[in-house]
């Protein structure tokens, strides 16, 4: 099974997602041996839910969660109001880590909360130091810093380096993320050492998202 994750990121609005999604499912067609995940903004995951609920292996991710589970915090997108919404949530992405000074002691708390409501948390760690091996995440997502909408990919060798590194036990799936695309792609996905790709830029454009996964 290879997975496939779009990170939208920070794009797009409301009838732009629409867009999307209606565009994607005109050209996709399910394969046993892949899942894709689609991570939309917060505020479109409800619209693609309702497309999507009835494709195979098609699954809905958030970008994030609150730190905070319930309660008085003003703007925060709570585990406890994306469960039954989403199957997976990306959490220590290198962007949230950058710009909202998230460290490792947050980032365990959000995968514990979680965890608990039956969300996959998708570990990403930008090297050796961000993987938590304590917290028992299923999959973890390597994306080096320099790789990240630079267009500079990390070659295959030096993905798989550093999963020889981390010592994974054989239940952990090690996804790649950091300028893929559909020329570059079957490098990784040619490899038995990598489950499959956290796809960010060229996720944003719906007929390149499924020519990688293709």
């Amino acid at each position: 099974m290879k997975y496939f994750i779009g990170n939208w990121k920070a794009n797009k609005n409301l009838d732009e997602a629409k867009i999307w999604i209606d565009q994607f499912l005109k050209i996709y067609r399910p394969k046993p041996d892949s899942t894709v995940i689609v991570c939309p903004p917060a505020p479109f995951l409800t619209v693609i839910k309702q497309k999507i609920s009835q494709t195979k292996n098609l699954k809905l991710g958030a970008q994030d969660i609150s730190l905070y589970e319930q309660g008085a915090y003003t703007g925060e997108t709570t585990v406890k109001s994306l469960a039954g919404l989403i199957d997976y949530v990306i959490i220590g992405h290198s962007e949230r880590r950058k710009y909202f000074q998230e460290f490792n002691e947050s980032i365990h708390q959000k995968i514990i909360l979680a965890k608990k409501y039956q969300i996959e948390p998708v570990l990403c760690i930008r090297d050796q130091s961000d993987w938590l091996a304590e917290t028992g995440v299923k999959i973890i997502a390597y994306e080096p810093v320099y790789a990240i909408g630079t267009g500079v990919n990390e070659p295959v060798d030096k993905v798989i380096e550093l999963k020889n590194k981390l010592n994974l036990s054989p239940d952990i799936l090690y996804l790649y993320g950091g300028s893929i695309n559909e020329k570059n792609v079957k490098n990784y996905l040619q490899s038995d050492k990598i489950d499959g790709l956290l796809v960010g830029g060229a996720s944003l454009n719906p007929q390149s998202f499924y020519k990688i996964i293709e």
